[in-house]
């Protein structure tokens, strides 16, 4: 029997690390045996392409364009400096819950 502390815990953790590579063995033979995994799909055959969409006229976005164009004499820039306008996916949602959190925060404190 030892007293030494050194001794014991090396001993200790040499038994846990062990313990911990006996069980990722363990776990990687039970995926490789798993009877109830999900098979692959075989490879479908490709259906017939449909036929091409009907073209769609585009509507006229005269607003869209008279909000831009006072957004951009806002600001105080040339229609000259725009070089492009791209259309952003919007996370109104995700923003909108996130400023209520922060507010409900401030209110604590």
């Amino acid at each position: 029997m030892t007293t030494n502390p050194w001794l014991i815990a090396m001993i200790n953790i040499t038994i846990v690390f062990g313990v911990l590579i006996i069980l990722g063995v363990i776990m990687s033979v039970i995926k490789m045996c798993d009877p109830t995994a999900k098979k692959k799909p075989a490879a479908k055959v490709a259906a017939p392409a449909a036929a091409a969409p009907a073209v769609v006229a585009k509507k006229d976005n005269a607003e869209v364009i008279a909000v831009i164009a006072a957004a951009v004499a806002a600001c105080g820039c040339s229609a000259d400096q725009v070089a492009c306008i791209r259309r952003i996916p919007s996370n109104g949602w995700t923003v909108n819950a996130r400023e209520e959190v922060m507010n409900v925060r401030k209110e604590c404190f």
